[in-house]
């Protein structure tokens, strides 16, 4: 596996892989297919130069990706929103995923972020058990975060802080 940050020149690939996520797990993206689908790809390639996605590579073939989304305001920039985080089913269990997580804590400790926030489905267990695995723990709860099809979700905000001094 090898992981790298995305650029401009990957956005048609990324772009790609996102709307297979959507569509494989539509449930788990606050963007809808069409939405994703609607977004040109010139505004994909700037939003990848401009950010923090990491993308993980199994035999030259981008297979997951995730971004960091840093707080932008100055008393924010010690904290990063990671989502969307996706890699592909097929390769699920071959260590992608903890490759691109590894990657994208990294990253984050380089850029001097110190605190990941993130929002998962509490009804996606595997996810929760993975993000756990990697030192997530529970700071909330949001009731009605998303409706899809009339089908109210609950989700779950977890923080990982590097550092005990900060905690």
């Amino acid at each position: 596996m090898q992981v790298k940050l995305l650029t401009s020149e990957d956005a048609a690939t990324w772009k790609a892989l996102r709307l297979d996520a959507i569509k494989t797990f539509p449930g788990a993206f606050l963007t809808t297919h069409d939405e994703a689908e609607a977004v040109p790809l010139d505004r994909t390639a700037a939003w990848l130069d401009g950010g923090q996605t990491h993308g993980v590579f199994e035999a030259g073939e981008l297979v997951g990706a995730g971004t960091l989304g840093r707080y932008q305001r100055t008393q924010m920039r010690h904290r990063a929103n990671l989502g969307p985080f996706f890699v592909r089913p097929e390769v699920q269990g071959r260590g992608a995923a903890n490759a691109l997580m590894e990657a994208m804590i990294d990253g984050a400790r380089d850029a001097g972020i110190w605190q990941m926030e993130l929002h998962v489905a509490e009804t996606n267990g595997r996810a929760i058990a993975f993000y756990r695995r990697h030192g997530f723990i529970e700071a909330g709860r949001i009731p009605n975060a998303t409706v899809l099809d009339s089908h109210h979700e609950t989700d779950l905000l977890l923080i990982r802080t590097d550092g005990t001094a900060h905690q």
